[in-house]
């Protein structure tokens, strides 16, 4: 199955397209779309010189004032001991007390993990991480990690290859996207992951707390480091600046990957070409509607999101029909971003229950089942 991304930037916002097509003579469908707008841009990655506004041991947790309008949010366990260890949670008698390890307008360095929502600030770690194309480099961690998704006998092979060609400062995990690399890749991508960590140590040095001292990348070039794998065949871009971007960090990361990002001219708008503004505009609606005749209503709260199941004008065939009969299985793919600020995938299944026979055929309940994700063991 090849894949490829469509990137396209105005003064408002900018767009990532992934797009899929089956088989070799099908056409190729909008698979995922990212949107980023002025304004609204992720924190997630970005790394602040905090100042420790307040500290609740009875929260375990304090909140950092980062510069924005809201304090940021850490939790005991987001802590770093001054030997580079996380805190251990407390309980039972273990660990220590939140107010032991921070104090109030002592200055810290903190990643963001979690953008900012309605009334709640971001959630920040101490456990700073800087995220290449194939490595994510952690200042204070140590060891070499490598991503859950990858097949045994590659990770086996990358962990080798990687614990011989790096000995420290620092940790490293190896991510999905490394399958199928060299040792000549890791060796370039380690001297620019160190290079970052430089330039992160000099800001630090030069400013005063609370200041933005490393910001994440574009969300083009974010999405193509984590997602362009070997089953995409190319990138197009309409921007002349995020087409920079881009081939910038492949030159710097990938050199192999620049010919594959293509810049586009035409006079139609790129996602007009692809016909992607259709595909946007018939999933932004709170309805969606199914081919059995069923139909989904799709609402979300700061808390949780909320998918109601309708029958619709199918209800069933025959005199034998059954609920099961009734509704069709679904599946959706969610995407949030980890700690790391790497992608990761959740699916959602529709599932019946067998003790759910009573229940009106207009819904059914459903269960959230993880995909593995880049994690390291």
């Amino acid at each position: 199955m090849k894949k490829t991304i469509v990137v396209s930037a105005d003064r408002g916002e900018t767009r990532v397209a992934v797009l899929e097509a089956k088989t070799v003579k099908s056409p190729r469908e909008v698979a995922e779309v990212y949107i980023e707008r002025r304004g609204g841009r992720s924190l997630v990655g970005n790394i602040y010189l905090g100042k420790v506004d307040n500290v609740l041991p009875g929260m375990e947790a304090a909140f950092v004032d980062i510069g924005l309008e809201r304090n940021g949010f850490l939790r005991v366990d987001e802590i770093l001991l001054p030997d580079g260890q996380q805190a251990p949670k407390r309980g039972r008698g273990q660990g220590r007390r939140i107010d032991e390890l921070i104090k109030p307008k002592q200055e810290i360095l903190v990643q963001v993990i979690k953008d900012p929502i309605k009334s709640k600030g971001a959630r920040l770690s101490m456990n700073v991480t800087i995220a290449g194309r194939y490595l994510v480099y952690a200042p204070h961690g140590t060891g070499v990690g490598v991503s859950r998704r990858l097949a045994d006998k590659e990770r086996e092979r990358l962990r080798r290859m990687v614990s011989r060609t790096y000995d420290g400062p620092g940790g490293l995990i190896v991510r999905t996207a490394a399958h199928g690399a060299k040792k000549t890749d890791f060796v370039r991508e380690i001297a620019y992951l160190h290079r970052l960590n430089d330039v992160l140590e000099k800001r630090k040095e030069g400013v005063k707390a609370p200041s933005l001292v490393f910001q994440e990348q574009d969300l083009p070039v974010r999405v193509l480091r984590d997602v362009f794998l070997s089953e995409f065949d190319r990138a197009i871009i309409d921007d002349q600046k995020q087409f920079d971007r881009v081939t910038a960090f492949f030159e710097r990361t990938a050199p192999e990957l620049v010919e594959l990002v293509e810049q586009y001219k035409g006079k139609k708008p790129l996602f007009e070409k692809w016909e992607i503004e259709k595909a946007i505009q018939s999933t932004l609606g709170s309805r969606i509607d199914l081919p059995s005749g069923g139909y989904l209503i799709i609402d979300y709260t700061e808390a949780l999101t909320v998918i109601d199941v309708n029958s619709g004008s199918f209800v069933g065939r025959g005199k034998q029909a059954r609920l099961e009969d009734t509704i069709t299985a679904a599946r959706f793919d969610l995407y949030a971003r980890r700690d790391d600020g790497t992608l990761q995938g959740a699916a959602l299944t529709l599932s019946l229950k067998a003790d759910q026979s009573s229940l009106p055929p207009t819904r059914i309940r459903f269960s959230v089942t993880e995909k593995p994700t880049d994690q390291e063991n």
